[in-house]
C-alpha cells in the first residue's frame, strides 16, 4: 500500500492487486482526511476487502478447466438432452475443433479471435461450406454457454465472433435436388441388376418419400399388409453400434416425422419381394446376412457408382434425393404443398416449397407454351 497526498490536502491509499482474467496489474483506492497510524490500519483493511470482492467476482479462477474437459462435462449431459442421430454427428464434428483448440487450452484463456481464426481456416483451408461452418460455430457456442452457467467463465467469446463467409455460387439450381425421370430410370435399371436390395430400397424411398432413416429403421410389422399403410415410428440407431446392437429409436427426426401413410400398388408389391428376400429378421430392408442396410453403405454405394448409373458427376447425389424426387412427382400431379408436408413428415420445410414452386412454374410454362398450339 502506498499514499498519494491530493491538492486538496486529503489523502489516496492505494493497493495493486492482479486481475486473474487478464493477468495483468489494477488498483483499488481509498480517500481519507489524514495519515495517522489509525487511519492507515482503516485504509488498509478497507483496501484488502476491497481486492477480496473484486477477486470473489472471478471465482472461475478456482474453477479452471481445460477446453477437453469442458467438452466432456457439456456432452455428457447434451446426450440426455437430444436423440442419438444428432448427439453422435455433433461428437464427430467437434473432434477437429477440440484439437485445433488444444485439449491444454483453458477456457478462460480462449478468445473470439482465436475461435475466428479456426472457423476461417475451416472455411478457406479445409473448404468447408459457410453452412457447415455456421453449425460448428452454433456447437462451440452451446458449450461456452454451459460453462457460463457453470461460472468457468463469466463472458462469452462466440458474442464477438463474426465469420467472414465465402461467397458462394448458388447455381447449383433446385433441379439438383431431385431426378429427373430419365435419371431415376437409369439409375434403378443399373442398381436393380447389380444390387437388387438396394434397388428395391431405392424404389421404396421414391414412391414413399421417406428419409432414408425411416426406411431402413421400418420392421415388417410396421406395415399393415390389409389397409396398405406403413407406420413411421423411429429411425435405425446404427453409429458407433456393433451389428448386433444396432437397433431402432423410438421416435423420428421431428416430432412431424411421426406419422402413418399410405403405400401404392407398387410399394405394396415391393414389400413382399422384401418378405421373400428376408424371411428372417425383424427388419424391413436388410442385407443378405440379415443384417440392416445402414446409410453410409447405401450413399458411399450411390457416390460410388454415380456415373455408371447414368447421373452428371457434377450433380449431388445421396440417399435424400429419392425423398426430394417424391416431393416433385407430388407437385407435378397437383398435390396440396400441406398434404405433400404431412406425408413426408414436415412441419415447414423451405426445400419442400422450393421444389414444389420449381415444379409448378415449370407445369405453367409448359401450359403457356402448349396454349399456343390451340
Amino acid at each position: 500500500m502506498w499514499i498519494e497526498e491530493l491538492t486538496n490536502g486529503k489523502f489516496k491509499y492505494v493497493e495493486r492487486y492482479e486481475d486473474p482474467l487478464t493477468g495483468k496489474s489494477k488498483r483499488v483506492s481509498v480517500l481519507k482526511s489524514n495519515k495517522t497510524r489509525q487511519t492507515q490500519k482503516e485504509a488498509m483493511y478497507i483496501l484488502n476487502n476491497k481486492i477480496t470482492d473484486k477477486l470473489n467476482q472471478k471465482e472461475f479462477v478456482a474453477k479452471e478447466i481445460t477446453f477437453f474437459d469442458l467438452y466432456e462435462e457439456w456432452y455428457t449431459q447434451y446426450k440426455q438432452q437430444v436423440a442419438e442421430g444428432t448427439y453422435l454427428p455433433t461428437k464427430n464434428m467437434l473432434k477437429a475443433v477440440i484439437k485445433d483448440i488444444g485439449n491444454e487450452t483453458l477456457v478462460s484463456r480462449i478468445d473470439h479471435r482465436l475461435v475466428n481464426d479456426i472457423l476461417d481456416s475451416y472455411l478457406y483451408n479445409k473448404n468447408l461450406s459457410n453452412k457447415y461452418v455456421s453449425i460448428i460455430k452454433t456447437k462451440i457456442n452451446l458449450i461456452m454457454k454451459y460453462a457460463i452457467r457453470k461460472e468457468y467463465i463469466f463472458d462469452n467469446p462466440i458474442d464477438k465472433v463474426e465469420i467472414n463467409f465465402k461467397k458462394e455460387f448458388k447455381t447449383a439450381k433446385i433441379k439438383d435436388k431431385y431426378l429427373e425421370d430419365a435419371e431415376y430410370k437409369s439409375l434403378i435399371e443399373f442398381t436393380m441388376n447389380h444390387n437388387e436390395r438396394y434397388g428395391l430400397l431405392f424404389q421404396w424411398l421414391y414412391l414413399t418419400g421417406m428419409r432414408p432413416g425411416e426406411a431402413i429403421g421400418l420392421l415388417k410389422s410396421d406395415i399393415n399388409i390389409e389397409n396398405a399403410t406403413a407406420s413411421i415410428n423411429g429411425t435405425l440407431l446404427y453409429r458407433e453400434r456393433s451389428i448386433k446392437d444396432m437397433v431402432k429409436s423410438d421416435k423420428t427426426k421431428t416430432a412431424a416425422g411421426m406419422r402413418k401413410i399410405d403405400l401404392s400398388s407398387k410399394t405394396m408389391q415391393i414389400y413382399h419381394k422384401l418378405i421373400n428376400l428376408n424371411p428372417k429378421g425383424d427388419f424391413l430392408f436388410q442385407t443378405s446376412n440379415n443384417t440392416p442396410i445402414v446409410t453410409t453403405a447405401i450413399n458411399t454405394y450411390l457416390r460410388q457408382h454415380k456415373t455408371e448409373m447414368g447421373i452428371d458427376e457434377n450433380k449431388p447425389l445421396s440417399s435424400h434425393i429419392f425423398r426430394h424426387t417424391h416431393i416433385s412427382k407430388l407437385a407435378e400431379i397437383g398435390t396440396p404443398v400441406y398434404v405433400i408436408q404431412d406425408r413426408v413428415g414436415h412441419e415447414d420445410s423451405k426445400i419442400t416449397q422450393q421444389i414444389y414452386l420449381h415444379v409448378t412454374e415449370g407445369m405453367r410454362e409448359k401450359l403457356q407454351s402448349d396454349l399456343e398450339l390451340l
